[in-house]
């Protein structure tokens, strides 16, 4: 059983950083297609808060450090990969 339940909870915890990715992409193809404004900073300074809260959130869960970590790494090369396909 505590098998499982630790499945579950790496499965969200990778499934909310693909939503992370996808909704700083959704953030940069919005930015593309509207004019940059002033306040173009504001939904990356939500996304840095919301990441930090997330990385809390799995720390206080017993998700270890090492997982949150590669979790994190691998957000960043899904990001990237995704960019070059989509702006490239």
């Amino acid at each position: 059983m505590e098998e499982n339940n630790k499945f579950a909870l790496y499965f969200h915890a990778y499934a909310g950083a693909l939503g992370l990715v996808l909704l700083i992409v959704t953030i940069i193809k919005y930015y593309e297609a509207v004019e940059f404004s002033s306040s173009y900073l504001l939904p990356f300074f939500g996304f840095i808060l919301t990441v930090s809260y997330i990385n809390y959130l799995e720390s206080r869960a017993g998700i270890s450090k090492k997982i949150i970590w590669i979790k994190s790494i691998s957000s960043i090369i899904m990001l990237l990969l995704i960019s070059k396909v989509l702006f490239y």
